[in-house]
């Protein structure tokens, strides 16, 4: 009743129905960006592509700026372009030899081009030298990649424990989802109960970047039971 008191408002106001829907549209994606944070960003390919353009045109005044080279190699990573990302990356290779998320964003688009072992490697490399690298997810890709190999045991408990200590809520629940497709439903449940009792204890701005995956966990926990 209220949205409809709204539009007839607006309505009396503009003189033009379709201006006046833009109009609530409009309204409700600001409302819902500023207090609700289910809906994805509309505007963040465009800023991304911003962005990536000017990297490129950097890269190309300077192309030993390791730092440019790696921001784009995530960003492609992102993007699903994964042959551009590592062409990037292997840029970077002589400076940023050591960096953590240099080899963990490596490892990720060797993964992803089918080169496992490579990426495992990277991404282990990655973990060895910072273990809160990327919040949590090299351990995501790492415990992905034994459990495509059949392992079990020891190696993967132990990925567990560290994702469960470094990860957001974002990667807790992709992992309980992931750990849920290979029927192991107690690592699953785990997981999805620390990303809401993380959404669950957080305030503010933090409340709204986690609020999807709090509600995409409690729809985990109903499939894990």
């Amino acid at each position: 009743m209220k949205i409809f008191g709204l539009y007839i408002l607006l309505s009396l106001l503009t003189r033009n129905p379709l201006l006046t829907l833009v109009v609530m549209l409009l309204i409700f994606f600001l409302l819902e960006k500023r207090f609700i944070g289910l809906l994805p960003d509309f505007t963040a390919p465009w800023r991304r592509a911003n962005r990536v353009r000017e990297l490129q045109k950097e890269v190309r005044v300077n192309p030993a700026n390791a730092d440019a080279c790696l921001e784009l190699g995530e960003a492609f990573l992102q993007k699903g372009q994964h042959e551009q990302a590592l062409s990037y990356l292997n840029s970077a290779a002589a400076k940023m030899d050591g960096h953590p998320l240099f080899h963990f964003y490596r490892g990720a688009s060797y993964y992803k081009l089918g080169r496992i072992e490579e990426g495992r490697v990277e991404i282990e490399k990655s973990v060895s030298i910072n273990p809160k690298a990327s919040l949590g997810e090299p351990y995501l890709y790492l415990i992905r990649i034994y459990l495509q190999q059949m392992q079990t045991g020891e190696k993967i408990d132990q990925l567990y424990l560290h994702l469960l200590q470094y990860g957001s809520p974002k990667i807790h629940y992709l992992a309980g989802s992931l750990f849920l497709n290979y029927n192991d439903k107690e690592k699953a449940r785990r997981l999805f109960r620390e990303t809401i009792e993380n959404y669950q204890a957080c305030r503010g701005s933090l409340r709204r970047l986690y609020r999807r995956w709090a509600i995409l966990s409690k729809i985990g926990l109903y499939y894990s039971r």
